[in-house]
Order: C-alpha cells, then sequence, then structure tokens
C-alpha cells in the first residue's frame, strides 16, 4: 500500500510537471525577408528602415519599437544577450516591474516577454537604445530575442489592446512566444 501511493504520488507530480515543460518555446532564427513581411502586416514598408547589408531592420514610431540586428557573429550576439540580461536581471532584482514577465535563456537561444509597467525608465535604453520612445509611459508589452547571431526587439509602449494586437501579430508571423 505505502508502494502504491509513492507511485501515484510521482504520477501526480509528474502529471503536474507536463505542462511546464512546453512552457519554454524553442525560437528559430529569422531570415531579413521574413522579418520585413511581418512587420508589413503591421506597418507600411515605406515606414521602416533598413540599412545597406540587411543587417538591421527597425521601426521606431510613438508607441512602437521593432528591431531586427544581425550581429557578426554568434559569439557577438551571445555577448550582446548577457548584456540585456544582466540589464533585466537588475530592474527584476530592483522590483522594478510590475506584471508579466517570462525570461528563458539557453546557449542557443534566448527571450524575455513583458506585460506590465516598469518604473526603470533605463531599461530598454540600455537593452536598445530607446529611452526616448517611453515619452513618460513605463508600459511594456512585447519580447527581446536572441537566436544564434540575431536580437530581434519587438516592443509597445501603449497599453492598448490594438497595439497588444500588432505586436502579436509580428510575433505570431516569426514564430515567437507572445507575453
Amino acid at each position: 500500500m505505502k508502494t502504491m501511493k509513492k507511485a501515484i504520488a510521482v504520477s501526480l507530480i509528474g502529471a503536474m510537471l507536463l505542462p511546464l515543460a512546453g512552457c519554454a518555446k524553442k525560437i528559430e532564427s529569422v531570415r531579413v525577408r521574413d522579418f520585413k513581411t511581418a512587420i508589413e502586416e503591421v506597418i507600411d514598408e515605406d515606414d521602416y528602415t533598413t540599412n545597406s547589408d540587411d543587417s538591421n531592420v527597425y521601426y521606431y514610431g510613438d508607441d512602437f519599437f521593432i528591431d531586427f540586428y544581425q550581429l557578426d557573429d554568434e559569439d557577438d550576439a551571445a555577448d550582446a544577450w548577457e548584456d540585456i540580461l544582466d540589464s533585466y536581471n537588475d530592474m527584476c532584482d530592483d522590483k522594478k516591474f510590475d506584471g508579466s514577465r517570462r525570461m528563458v535563456s539557453t546557449d542557443a537561444y534566448g527571450y524575455i516577454l513583458l506585460n506590465g509597467e516598469c518604473s526603470d525608465k533605463h531599461f530598454l535604453e540600455e537593452v536598445a537604445n530607446i529611452y526616448f520612445l517611453s515619452g513618460g509611459k513605463n508600459f511594456y508589452y512585447g519580447g527581446i530575442f536572441f537566436v544564434e547571431d540575431e536580437i530581434i526587439v519587438v516592443m509597445t509602449t501603449d497599453d492598448g489592446d490594438a497595439s497588444r494586437q500588432d505586436v502579436n501579430t509580428i510575433l505570431n508571423a516569426l514564430g515567437y512566444p507572445k507575453p
């Protein structure tokens, strides 16, 4: 009877943990063409900027920051990701974020998903040079993604449903998780 209870307890624990195993979605690298197509579902092609070699595609709007940045190699991207994680961890340690957040980081990929208010106005400035975007707002909805030699940021500071849907549209097109 004691063995049976242990077996049932272990089975129940396993059943409870099973849904959590799928929470960390693996992300894949995206091609520049696919990134442009994804953001064109939300903004006009004329509204975003790309450099000559397509290693950086970005759009900075009143309430949006969308950026695809391909670094020189995977080591440079991993270093940039470590800097982002440091900034994120500082924000969390200082309890400057109120809302839902999720962070996944492996050697091959990682992401930070945010949905809430942040009293650290410099967090996204440190991450992606977008302090000017917040303009007094401290709401963030979206994600910061790292895979291979890429850093991608899809974020809005507008807490309206339409802006959240725009972020979700882009993330769905990229196959990336949503906040």
